[in-house]
């Protein structure tokens, strides 16, 4: 039940241009146990999390209101197990030394089959945790983002939809959740990339980004290209 909201502007921009949107987000998206925002910061991905609300982070959001950057990848939480609500299962998770960072919504129903394989490298104890160090092994094998994401899917499968945000400033989502489509759009001179709200409707358009331009549906994996400059 969780919600994923990518965004890459044209030219650095402050993250809080886009608070707003991921206030709306959070609300209607019924996340309230976890939200997380990566960022792209001189060559390496940053992070901050808090184990509640964006709206419950007052001095998270005021610490992150002057962070410039081109590249966020924002989740917010609703686990599918409540016991899984610690800091060590808030995302976007971060791979050492900054490499990059990455997010998950939905389920993966094969987890338990890996769980053993990375026991030493878990510190929570959700799906989406093994679903990160999957993807790790995967992209550090030699495949793309791309691929990494579409792998890390087929092995663990169920529903996904999935989030990358990499050092050197690609931004990759992946829809496989008929329940919550991800969608990608322009809106503010950003190019936006956002669950649905878990609303099979026009809810997030009407209610989040009414301005957005050039919508559809994300089919597998998509990277968010350099979007023009706000004319």
């Amino acid at each position: 039940m969780c919600e994923i909201l990518a965004v890459r502007w044209a030219t650095p921009t402050r993250f809080q241009e886009l608070v707003p949107w991921a206030e709306k987000v959070e609300y209607y998206g019924i996340a309230s146990f976890g939200w997380g925002v990566a960022w792209l910061e001189h060559g390496q991905v940053k992070r901050h999390r808090y184990e509640g609300r964006l709206s419950e982070d007052p001095s998270g959001v005021k610490q992150l209101a002057n962070v410039v950057s081109t590249h966020f990848l924002v989740h917010f939480r609703r686990p599918n197990r409540l016991s899984t609500i610690q800091m060590a299962d808030t995302q976007p998770f971060l791979a050492e030394k900054g490499r990059f960072a990455f997010c998950h919504n939905g389920s993966f129903t094969r987890e338990r089959e890996f769980r053993d394989r990375y026991v030493g490298r878990l510190q929570g104890k959700a799906d989406s945790e093994v679903g990160f160090r999957v993807f790790e092994e995967i992209l550090d094998q030699g495949a793309s983002p791309e691929q990494a994401l579409v792998k890390t899917h087929d092995q663990l499968a169920g529903n996904a939809n999935l989030g990358y945000l990499g050092a050197d400033g690609e931004i990759v989502v992946f829809n496989a959740y008929p329940n919550n489509r991800f969608h990608r759009f322009r809106v503010d001179g950003a190019l936006v990339a956002a669950t649905e709200l878990h609303s099979a409707d026009d809810s997030l358009f009407r209610l989040v980004f009414p301005g957005a331009t050039e919508r559809h549906v994300i089919s597998g994996a998509e990277s968010l290209a350099q979007p023009e400059a706000a004319r």
